[in-house]
C-alpha cells in the first residue's frame, strides 16, 4: 500500500497547476480517509452497531426527556443495544412535538419563509431557522422543512448559490457554505440547490494565505466579496474557508470528487497555518466567538464546528499537535464533559432562543462535541 506522506508534505496548490491537480491521483486526504474504518458512518449504521457511550453519567444527561431533540439524536447516533428503530421513531415524534421547537415553527409564514427578516436581508431568518431545524434532527419529510426549502430555492438561489437577498450581491462564501451544509443535513447531498452551491464553491471559493494559493479560478462579477471585509484578499476570509470545508465535509465520502478532495486539502493547509483558530503569527485567537459556543451564529462558526468538519474529512489529523491543542482548548472549557452555551446570534428570529438557556451547559453542543471526539477516536 502506498504510504500517505501527510498534510505537511503536500505542496501548495498554485493557480497555475490547479486544473492539473484536479485530474491527477487522489490527495493524501482522500487516500487516508477512504481507508479509515471510522469515516462518516450513517446514523442508521450507528444504530445497527449498538454503539454505547462510555461515560454513563454524561449519557444519562443527554438521554434526558428535558430535551427531546437531543434525546432522539443521541439514541439515533449512539444507540444502545436495547433501543430499536421503533423506539427511535417514537423519540422523533416527541422531538417534533417539543414546545421550544413548536415556538420556532410558529414563526413560519404561509409561503414557507420565517418572520422578522429585514428588507436588506430577507432570507436571513429563514437560513437561521433551517440551521435550528437541522440541529434538532428534522428533515425534508417534515412539512415545515420542505416548505422552507422550497421558499429559499424559489427566491434566493442566485447565480448558482444561496443568496441572502435576491441577487448576486447577496452571495457570500460564508453563507453559501453554511446553508449548503444545513440543506444537505435536511434533504441530502443530491438536493439540486446543494449541488449547485457545491459547484459554486468549487468554481469561486479561494483558500489563499499570502503566497500559498488555492481554490477556484473563476472571477465573481459582484463587489460584495470585497465590500463585506474581503472574502478573497491575499488571505482568504477565515469564515468563507471554514464554511466551504463544512459544506464539502457534508458530502458523503463516496460522492466526493477529486476536485472536492483537493479543495479539502487546501482548506486543511490554510487551517494548519492558523492552528485551527489562531492568528498565523501569534497564539492570539482569531475571533472571541470561536470559544463562545452558540447554537445559531449566522455566518460565524465556533471551534467545535471547525473541528467537527476536520474530523469528518480526515480524522487521522488528531495525531498532529495543532489539532490536539485545539481539542484540548475545547475540553478545557467544558465542565464534567458538558459544553456551555455562551451566546446566540439569531436574536432577530427569536430573542431569546427557547431551546436552552444561555450560560448553562448545552446538550446540543455537548452531543456535537461527543460526535466529533468519537470520529477522532477520543470517546
Amino acid at each position: 500500500m502506498r504510504q500517505c506522506l501527510g498534510l505537511a508534505s503536500l505542496p501548495a496548490v498554485g493557480l497555475a497547476n490547479a486544473s492539473q491537480r484536479e485530474d491527477t491521483e487522489p490527495t493524501c486526504v482522500q487516500r487516508e480517509y477512504r481507508n479509515d474504518p471510522t469515516a462518516r458512518r450513517s446514523p442508521e449504521g450507528a444504530a445497527a452497531r449498538g454503539v454505547i457511550m462510555t461515560d454513563r453519567v454524561l449519557g444519562q444527561w443527554l438521554d434526558s426527556p428535558q430535551n427531546p431533540a437531543v434525546r432522539y439524536l443521541y439514541h439515533r447516533d449512539f444507540a444502545r443495544p436495547e433501543t430499536g428503530q421503533r423506539d427511535i421513531e417514537k423519540m422523533r415524534l416527541k422531538m417534533l412535538a417539543w414546545q421550544p421547537l413548536r415556538q420556532l415553527l410558529a414563526l413560519q409564514a404561509d409561503d414557507g419563509g420565517f418572520a422578522n427578516a429585514t428588507k436588506g436581508f430577507p432570507a436571513q431568518t429563514t437560513y437561521w431557522a433551517l440551521d435550528l431545524m437541522a440541529r434538532c434532527g428534522m428533515d425534508v419529510r417534515d412539512e415545515p422543512v420542505s416548505r422552507a426549502l422550497a421558499w429559499v430555492e424559489e427566491r434566493f438561489v442566485s447565480h448558482g448559490a444561496y443568496s441572502y437577498n435576491r441577487g448576486g450581491s447577496g452571495v457570500l462564501p460564508c453563507y453559501v457554505g453554511n446553508v449548503a451544509r444545513n440543506v444537505m443535513a435536511l434533504a441530502g447531498h443530491e438536493r439540486p440547490s446543494a449541488q449547485s452551491a457545491i459547484r459554486w464553491l468549487l468554481d469561486y471559493q479561494r483558500f489563499d494565505h499570502k503566497n500559498k494559493r488555492a481554490g477556484g479560478r473563476k472571477r465573481w462579477p459582484f463587489k460584495s466579496v470585497d465590500n463585506y471585509g474581503g472574502c478573497w484578499w491575499s488571505v482568504s476570509c477565515y469564515h468563507g474557508v471554514v464554511s466551504a470545508l463544512r459544506a464539502f465535509a457534508a458530502v458523503p465520502v463516496e460522492h466526493r470528487s477529486r476536485q472536492i478532495q483537493n479543495r479539502i486539502t487546501a482548506a486543511l493547509r490554510y487551517l494548519k497555518i492558523h492552528r485551527v483558530h489562531r492568528r498565523s503569527g501569534s497564539d492570539q485567537q482569531l475571533f472571541k466567538h470561536m470559544t463562545q459556543f452558540f447554537l445559531a451564529g449566522d455566518y460565524r462558526v465556533h471551534l467545535i464546528d471547525v473541528l467537527e468538519a476536520i474530523s469528518e474529512v480526515e480524522s487521522s489529523l488528531i495525531e498532529q499537535e495543532w489539532i490536539r491543542q485545539a481539542v484540548e482548548t475545547v475540553d478545557s472549557l467544558a465542565e464534567s464533559g458538558k459544553i456551555p452555551l455562551v451566546k446566540n446570534y439569531a436574536k432577530r428570529l427569536m430573542d431569546p432562543l427557547p431551546f436552552e438557556p444561555v450560560g448553562e451547559p448545552s446538550r446540543f453542543l455537548t452531543l456535537q462535541w461527543l460526535r466529533t471526539k468519537r470520529r477522532f477516536g477520543l470517546a
